[in-house]
């Protein structure tokens, strides 16, 4: 375990994580605090809970609408795959269609 000094709106907080994942919870702590800053900018008067539920729920907007595009284009990709298949499985009943009307003469 190791423990990062993380800074948001000029607050430090201590927290425990991983070893080997200092560096990668120092970023996204980073681009919390960009977002925090951002909204501060907008609502100066806000305070830090607010600012932090905002930006919280602005990223939660976030993850919900990458999460429906990844799905609609998921079903858009199994859509275009089944009428591949379709259209293999004709060409392949066409093929023994005729396999079997040279095999009848």
């Amino acid at each position: 375990m190791a423990i990062v000094t993380i800074t948001l709106n000029n607050k430090n907080f201590q927290l425990y994580c991983n070893s080997g994942e200092e560096e990668k919870l120092l970023f996204l702590a980073n681009k919390l605090n960009e977002k925090i800053s951002e909204i501060k900018a907008v609502n100066p008067a806000a305070s830090f809970d607010l600012l932090l539920v905002i930006a919280l729920l602005n990223a939660q907007s976030e993850i919900t609408h990458l999460a429906n595009k990844i799905e609609t284009n998921s079903l858009q990709k199994n859509s275009q795959d089944e009428e591949k298949f379709a259209e293999t499985l004709s060409t392949i009943a066409g093929y023994l269609e005729n396999l079997v009307r040279k095999m009848e003469k």
